[in-house]
């Protein structure tokens, strides 16, 4: 008798242990989840139009709010004027001008193209086609080409859309980093 109780004693602590270590194991397939992102702060936006037929004519155009959204009203935010009937290339800088040293976000935003896509859009007068894609063969919106047709005023529209995992060459996903609307005339 002593030795069945031994026996069920041995087998009851080797259950209980058996339960209690296998509880405990090492999962190894847990990942970490994805960091959130660090959101930049862009304060500027510079479109630089330079007019395809001549090369020498380039013109810049800013906006500019270095308190960042909210606060104080936007310091600059130039008209785009353009001429009708012309090709221009575009390029497009994003800025953090809040501080005392100019970051140039682009060159993050170009780092991270698989997550990024410039969107452009305008009311009047002018079509425009993305010339820069990311490593996927997708859209990224940094470079374009801007041709305009008959003289007319309306807005030239531009965001900068966050697209990490969901990038799909569609201005629809994602969250807006940035959007400036832009008076235009096409003269």
């Amino acid at each position: 008798m002593k030795q069945f109780k031994t026996n069920i004693s041995i087998l009851a602590f080797f259950l209980v242990s058996t339960a209690a270590f296998s509880g405990c194991n090492d999962d190894n397939d847990v990942t970490d989840p994805p960091k959130p992102n660090e959101e930049e702060l862009i304060t500027t936006v510079e479109l630089i139009y330079t007019n395809k037929a001549n090369s020498s004519k380039i013109s810049t155009f800013r906006f500019a709010d270095t308190d960042g959204e909210g606060g104080n009203a936007p310091s600059e935010t130039d008209t785009i004027r353009l001429a009708a009937n012309t090709t221009y290339t575009v390029a497009v800088r994003f800025l953090d001008e809040s501080g005392t040293d100019v970051e140039d976000i682009t060159t993050e935003v170009l780092e991270e193209a698989d997550e990024h896509l410039v969107c452009y859009s305008a009311t009047v007068g002018t079509a425009v086609t993305i010339t820069d894609q990311d490593g996927n063969g997708l859209d990224l919106g940094l470079a374009a080409d801007v041709t305009t047709t008959s003289a007319s005023n309306g807005t030239f529209n531009i965001s900068l859309k966050h697209q990490p995992g969901i990038k799909n060459g569609s201005c629809d996903v994602g969250e807006t980093d940035v959007e400036v609307a832009f008076v235009l005339e096409v003269k």
